[in-house]
């Protein structure tokens, strides 16, 4: 049996990824701990994550999952709302967020972070859903997770390790770390090995926000893994067929008349 590890960052909410859990029936499924920083995630999590897994990551816990990938030979590699630099746009996003929490605690963070990390359908009507995600970060270190993330600097080389294929998905309405992210992180992938999927109605909490589209994703690319690494369907040689003939569901448009 396969396994897949759930690797959480440090802000996902308190369910975790159980949403994913009925995607996965024939898989032994695994979730590590949320931990505030990418440095200590990594030290915590390599000694879990079993030889050949399949990793599923979310927000910063991608960094440590990057890192981790290689060396357990892991086949394939799901992110969710991922970024590996602070830019000049996020390092302002986080200082504004450092400041509320400084100044007005938990509920001060809570307040300023919801319209950066929720899309607009729970904004305008998942109040108990936004008051779950705040109770659940009550006694974590928020000031241990800004600090980690304003030291991040830029990590984007730690992806030309990868030597599996990597799905890389973004809520449409992400403000946080929007699509360029996600661009990003495909565009360092070696050997074109990154797919870039966005997620509708959903910001940056994307697998939460619309969990079926997110574990169907995820279902979907773990399972052809071995597939896209052969690259879209039309740079294959279509081995059966015969001299001469058209190649299979290759479009071919008509001349202009």
């Amino acid at each position: 049996m396969e396994t897949i590890v759930f690797l959480p960052g440090y802000l996902s909410p308190p369910a975790g990824f159980s949403a994913f859990r009925e995607a996965f029936p024939d898989y032994r499924l695994l979730e590590a701990e949320p931990h505030p920083t990418p440095a200590l995630a990594e030290e915590a999590w390599r000694s879990r994550v079993p030889e050949g897994a399949h990793l599923v990551a979310f927000s910063e816990a991608g960094v440590a999952a990057v890192r981790i990938a290689p060396e357990v030979g892991a086949k394939s590699l799901v992110l969710f709302s991922p970024y590996f630099r602070v830019d000049d746009a996020l390092l302002a996003r986080l200082r504004a967020l450092r400041q509320a929490y400084e100044e007005g605690g938990l509920s001060a963070f809570v307040t300023a972070a919801a319209p950066w990390f929720f899309g607009s359908l729970l904004l305008g009507r998942g109040q108990a859903q936004i008051e779950a995600w705040a109770k659940g970060l009550e006694g974590r270190d928020l000031g241990a997770w800004l600090e980690g993330l304003l030291s991040l600097g830029d990590v984007r080389k730690w992806l030309r390790r990868l030597e599996h294929p990597a799905l890389v998905a973004v809520g449409a309405e992400d403000v946080f770390t929007p699509m360029r992210y996600g661009h990003e992180v495909t565009e360092w992938v070696p050997e074109l090995r990154g797919m870039l999927v966005t997620i509708e109605g959903a910001g940056h909490f994307a697998p939460w926000e619309n969990p079926a589209e997110a574990s169907a994703l995820a279902r979907g690319f773990i399972e052809r893994y071995e597939d896209f690494l052969k690259g879209p369907a039309h740079w294959r040689e279509e081995e059966a067929e015969e001299a001469g003939a058209k190649p299979l569901l290759r479009f071919e448009p008509e001349a202009p008349s």
